[in-house]
């Protein structure tokens, strides 16, 4: 999250170091514009994408913000720890761990094992509930990575709606290089929500879920560790093929 708003603060810092230095920032506000290529970027996808698809777009914007994520390495030794109190608890009382509580995905696992669901059982619940989230968070990708293409198109259309009007409208020609500037901010604002705001957030909704995906693969196998009472070295030998920079 800290490099996410890193990120939007730089950028978005950047452009308009850029404006204040060169131009009057006046030169560069036209709210017709704004509401032209955000407005038209949204429902466009709304026209393109199901509700369905916008509410998982929604919530990976949410996540990536806001949900507290740990780190392969954190999720192996989360497990490897459990499965050595295994031995010693019941699998109902792990489920008041506060590591467990970490990761959502954990504890419905052991939730399962808790509840003497069969192995395999175990395996098919979990494996089909993370490829559902998954397919959501590539929908959530898919839907901001769009919204990236729409914005500069309704930039563009803004820029010739703008020609347009100018080009009928001027009777003085020494008037046009200013209308022309005036017409062209519609562009401007079409890339910086493209470059800045939308194809960056399917970036890190793509790399969010890249991330979560490989920690429930790892949850799977070590719960499923856990479940068939395995010695906690073949339990870290399982995970550990999972990272490569796990330290004790």
């Amino acid at each position: 999250m800290k490099t996410t708003i890193l990120g939007f603060i730089g950028g978005i810092g950047v452009i308009l170091l850029a404006i204040f230095l060169k131009e009057d920032v006046s030169l560069f506000l036209n709210w017709v514009g704004v509401a032209l290529v955000l407005g038209g970027t949204i429902f466009s996808c709304l026209i393109y994408f199901s509700y369905e698809a916008i509410s998982f777009a929604g919530q990976g914007f949410f996540n990536i913000f806001f949900k507290k994520q740990v780190s392969a390495a954190v999720a192996v030794k989360i497990l490897i720890d459990l499965s050595k109190e295994a031995h010693f608890t019941e699998a109902i009382d792990l489920l008041g761990f506060d590591t467990v509580k970490k990761i959502p995905f954990l504890e419905k696992g052991m939730m399962l094992v808790a509840d003497n669901v069969e192995p395999e059982q175990v395996k098919r619940i979990l494996v089909r509930n993370s490829k559902s989230l998954t397919i959501k968070n590539r929908i959530a990708e898919r839907v901001w990575s769009v919204a990236g293409s729409f914005a500069p198109m309704f930039g563009m259309m803004g820029t010739v709606i703008g020609l347009i009007a100018m080009l009928n409208r001027i009777d003085d020609p020494s008037a046009i290089p200013a209308a022309m500037g005036l017409a062209l901010v519609t562009t401007l604002y079409g890339l910086i929500l493209s470059s800045v705001i939308f194809v960056p957030i399917s970036g890190k909704i793509r790399d969010f879920n890249h991330m979560n995906t490989k920690i429930r693969e790892i949850v799977i196998e070590g719960v499923l560790s856990i479940q068939g009472e395995e010695n906690t070295l073949v339990t870290k030998e399982r995970l550990l093929g999972f990272i490569e920079d796990y330290t004790e």
